[in-house]
C-alpha cells in the first residue's frame, strides 16, 4: 500500500456553509486526526453566484479565506495563469481559497481548500457536447431534466470543475479521489469517467437513496410498505422499476441509478446500501461499502445531568403546572419522513403506564418550519397567550408544516392527563429563543443532556445523527429499525441489545403479504400496524425508564461506552480508509 498521502475532492452543495447532514460529515472527516494522517489535500468543490453582490472576502463564508477571485481581481496565490483559460473556455468565474473547521466542544480542527465556480452563464456549446456524451455513453437523457435547475446547475458544473481541479493538482496529488456527494456530484464524476482513470478515481457517497426516499415519503404505507416490498422483490430478482414502475421521470433517480459507474460506492447505512442495490442490476457486481456517520460523544457526569434535568423540569412546571418525572425530547426537522405521529402513538400508550404508577411526563418536540423567530416576537407570544404551550396559526407562530403538527398535538394534550406534548417551533434553545420562563443559563446542550428519552422513529432515515446525540448523556434513544444509525449501534454492540437504544420496528407485518398487496397498502392498514407496534414500544420503553440517580448513572456509563466506539476516528479507520486503499492501489 502506498504511503503517499491521498488527495480528496468533495463535490457538494455545502462547500462553504454547513447546511445539513453532508456538512456535518465533511466537518467530522476533515477535523479527524485519522483522516489528516492519510489525506494530504482536501478540496471542496461547488457552485457559486459571483454575479450577486457580496463582500469579496466573505465569498468562502465566515471561516474562509479567499486566495483567488476573478470577479474581485484577487490573486494572492498566483493562480490566474491556471484558472483564466478555464474561465474563458467555459464562460465561468472561479473563486478559490481555504476554509477552517473547528467542531464545537471538540479539541480538534482541520482545513480544506475550496473551489467554487459560477455556472450561471456557462458556455452553451460546450454544455451541449457534454450532455451529448453522457447520452451516447451512459444513456442519460438530459433533455428530460434541463428545465430543473437542481439538475442543470450540477451538469453545468461538471466540466469546468473537472478542469479546474486538474489545474490545481500536482503530479504527486494524483490520482485524486473525487467524491460525488449525493446526486449533485455525479455529473462531475461522470465527466471523470468519460476521461478515463489517469487522473481521478470516483466515489459516490450516498447520504440517502433519493428514489427510495421519494417512494417512502409519498406512499401511505411509508416504510411499512416499502421495505417489505423491497425484501420480497430482491428475493425474486426484481428491481425498483419492476415493482413501482419506471422512475426515470425523476432526475435524481436517473443520476443515482448510474452511480455504479463510479470506482467506489459508499452508503451511510445498511438500508441505504440495499436501496441502492435495488435501483439497477448493474449494482449486483459493484461492492457498496457501508461507511456510517460518526456520532459525537461528550463526557457527562451524573451531577451535570441532574442539573440539566432540574432546569428542564422547572421550565416544564412553568408551562404545564407540574414537574414531570420523565423528560422526553425530539429534535428534528418538520418533514413527513421523521414520523412524528409515531411519537404521539407511543405517548398515548405510555400515558396509561405512567398513570398506573402515579408518574407524569412531558415531550418537547423542537422543530421549525419558519426559521428563527425574533426575541421580541418570542416574548410577545409568551406574554400574550403562553407560547409554546399554546399556539396561534400565522407567523411569527405556526406556519407551514407546523400547523398540521399542532393540529395533531392539541387533541392529544386535551385527552391525556399524564403526558403533555409541547411543540417548540423555534431554532435554538436559550431564553432569547425560547422565552423568559426558560432558566437563564440553559442552552441546547442542557436540553440534550436532560433528556431521559429521545424519539427518532423515522419512516426514512439513511443515518440519523440527531436521534443519538443524547446517547452519551444516558438517554434511551427510540429509533426505527430502518434508521442507519441503528445498524451502527448493532455493529458496535456485536448485535447485542443495549439499554440505551430501543428499536421500533414498524415494518413488522400482521400476517403474510405479497408484493401487490404491499404496494396497495393504504393509510388505515398501516395505521393498524403502527398502533400495535407503538403499544409494544411504550411497554418496552416504560421498563427502561430510570427512576433513580443510580439507574441514570448506569445509563450514562453504557451510553458513553457505546458512543465512544462510534466516533469519526473509528469510522474512518475501519470503514473509509480500506475502501480508499482498494480503489487507489494501482492494478498489477
Amino acid at each position: 500500500m502506498s504511503q503517499n498521502k491521498l488527495t480528496l475532492a468533495h463535490v457538494t452543495h455545502e462547500a462553504v456553509e454547513q447546511l445539513g447532514g453532508i456538512g456535518t460529515v465533511l466537518e467530522g472527516l476533515i477535523s479527524s486526526p485519522v483522516y489528516q494522517q492519510r489525506v494530504g489535500r482536501t478540496i471542496l468543490v461547488g457552485p457559486t453566484q459571483t454575479h450577486v453582490h457580496a463582500d469579496p472576502e466573505k465569498r468562502l463564508g465566515e471561516h474562509g479565506k479567499v486566495l483567488y477571485s476573478s470577479v474581485d481581481q484577487i490573486d494572492r496565490a498566483g493562480l490566474a495563469g491556471r484558472f483564466r483559460p478555464i474561465e474563458w473556455a467555459f464562460n465561468t468565474r472561479v473563486v478559490y481559497g481555504t476554509r477552517q473547521f473547528t467542531p464545537p466542544g471538540q479539541n480538534r480542527s482541520g482545513e480544506s481548500e475550496v473551489l467554487l465556480l459560477d455556472v450561471f452563464n456557462t458556455n452553451p456549446d460546450r454544455l451541449s457536447v457534454f450532455k451529448l456524451r453522457m447520452w451516447e455513453t451512459f444513456g442519460l437523457d438530459s433533455s428530460r431534466y434541463d428545465k430543473a435547475w437542481d439538475y442543470e446547475e450540477w451538469v453545468r458544473l461538471a466540466e469546468p470543475a473537472y478542469y479546474a481541479l486538474l489545474a490545481l493538482l500536482n503530479d504527486d496529488d494524483l490520482p485524486c479521489v473525487l467524491f460525488a456527494h449525493e446526486f449533485m456530484g455525479l455529473p462531475t464524476a461522470f465527466q471523470a469517467v468519460l476521461e478515463g482513470q489517469e487522473h481521478f478515481r470516483t466515489v459516490f457517497h450516498g447520504h440517502e437513496c433519493a428514489t427510495a426516499r421519494r417512494l417512502v415519503e409519498h406512499h401511505p404505507g411509508h416504510d411499512t410498505m416499502f421495505y417489505n416490498a423491497l425484501r420480497l422483490a430482491r428475493e425474486r430478482g426484481l428491481y425498483v422499476n419492476d415493482v413501482f414502475g419506471d422512475q426515470h421521470h425523476y432526475f435524481r433517480h436517473a443520476l443515482v441509478s448510474r452511480a455504479h459507474l463510479c470506482d467506489g460506492i459508499i452508503a451511510v447505512g445498511d438500508y441505504t446500501a440495499m436501496e441502492l442495490q435495488f435501483l439497477d442490476p448493474h449494482f449486483a457486481d459493484r461492492p457498496v461499502d457501508v461507511v456510517y456517520n460518526g456520532v459525537p460523544a461528550e463526557p457527562v457526569t451524573t451531577r451535570q445531568k441532574s442539573a440539566a434535568r432540574k432546569m428542564l423540569q422547572d421550565y416544564a412546571k412553568a408551562l404545564l403546572g407540574y414537574s414531570p418525572d420523565v423528560l422526553m425530547t425530539h429534535v428534528t426537522r418538520p418533514v413527513i419522513s421523521k414520523g412524528m405521529w409515531r411519537d404521539v402513538k407511543v405517548c398515548h400508550h405510555l400515558d396509561r403506564l405512567l398513570g398506573e404508577h402515579n408518574r407524569k411526563g412531558v415531550l418537547f418536540i423542537l422543530t421549525t418550519g419558519g426559521g428563527v423567530r425574533r426575541p421580541q416576537d418570542v416574548q410577545n407570544m409568551e406574554r400574550q397567550y403562553g407560547w409554546p404551550r399554546h399556539h396561534h396559526v400565522g407567523y411569527p407562530d405556526l406556519v407551514g408544516p407546523e400547523v398540521d403538527l399542532w393540529r395533531m398535538l392539541e387533541p392529544f394534550n386535551a385527552g391525556h392527563g399524564n403526558i403533555q406534548i409541547v411543540l417548540v417551533n423555534q431554532f435554538g434553545w436559550s431564553p432569547a429563543r425560547i422565552g423568559n420562563r426558560l432558566p437563564r443559563e440553559m442552552d441546547i446542550a442542557h436540553l440534550r443532556m436532560a433528556a431521559d428519552v429521545e424519539f427518532g422513529m423515522a419512516t426514512y432515515e439513511p443515518f440519523g445523527i440527531s436521534p443519538l446525540e443524547p446517547l452519551g448523556a444516558g438517554a434511551v434513544c427510540v429509533i426505527s429499525n430502518v434508521c442507519g444509525c441503528y445498524g451502527f449501534v448493532r455493529d458496535v454492540a456485536d448485535g447485542e441489545d443495549v439499554p440505551n437504544v430501543l428499536c421500533a420496528d414498524f415494518t413488522r407485518l400482521n400476517g403474510q403479504w405479497d408484493i401487490q398487496q404491499l404496494v396497495a397498502m393504504d393509510m388505515h392498514q398501516r395505521d393498524q400496524i403502527e398502533h400495535r407496534v407503538a403499544a409494544d414500544v411504550a411497554q418496552d420503553l416504560f421498563g427502561r425508564l430510570p427512576t433513580t440517580d443510580a439507574q441514570r448513572r448506569r445509563l450514562i456509563d453504557s451510553g458513553q461506552k457505546l458512543a465512544s466506539a462510534m466516533g469519526w476516528d473509528q469510522v474512518i479507520e475501519r470503514r473509509l480508509l480500506p475502501m480508499l486503499d482498494r480503489i487507489t492501489v494501482p492494478a498489477v
